[in-house]
C-alpha cells in the first residue's frame, strides 16, 4: 500500500506547508514612540508599518492579518514584565496601518508605558508618556 519513501515524501511537504503558516507577522510600531505624551481618556491613532520580513524580504501585510492592541507598562526597570493589563482594540486589518484607540481614564500618570501589537506575534513600541487624567 504505502511505502517507506512515499511516507516521508508526504510528511516532507506537510511540513512545508506548516512552515508558510508559521511566518510571523510583526511589524514595526511608529506611533507611539519615545518622544510621544498622551493624556488619560484621549483618543489616539496607534500607527505600524504595513510591511513585514517574511523571513526573505519585507512584503505587504496580508489582508487577512488581524491584529489586538494591549498598553502595558514596565516597573522599577524589569523589563521582562510588561503590565499588559488594557485591551484597548482587537479584530482589525494589520494590513490598514492605523487604529484609533480611546485611553482608559483611570490610568496613572507614567514615562514607561508601551502598546504592544499582536498578531501571531507581539512588537512592543518604544515607551512612551502619558499623563493622568485632568
Amino acid at each position: 500500500m504505502f511505502n517507506k519513501t512515499s511516507i516521508l515524501v508526504f510528511f516532507f511537504f506537510a511540513f512545508i506547508a506548516s512552515l508558510a503558516n508559521a511566518i510571523v507577522i510583526n511589524p514595526k510600531i511608529n506611533v507611539p514612540n519615545s518622544g510621544t505624551k498622551w493624556r488619560a481618556g484621549q483618543t489616539v491613532t496607534i500607527q505600524w508599518d504595513t510591511n513585514f520580513f517574511d523571513g526573505e524580504s519585507n512584503v505587504p501585510i496580508p489582508e487577512y492579518a488581524t491584529g489586538m492592541i494591549k498598553l502595558g507598562y514596565f516597573e522599577n526597570g524589569d523589563k521582562y514584565n510588561e503590565h499588559l493589563y488594557w485591551d484597548l482594540a482587537s479584530g482589525f486589518s494589520l494590513a490598514s496601518g492605523a487604529q484609533s484607540v480611546t485611553l482608559p481614564t483611570t490610568l496613572d500618570t507614567k514615562t514607561t508605558y508601551i502598546i504592544v501589537l499582536m498578531g501571531n506575534s507581539g512588537n512592543a513600541s518604544p515607551e512612551f508618556t502619558i499623563r493622568a487624567a485632568k
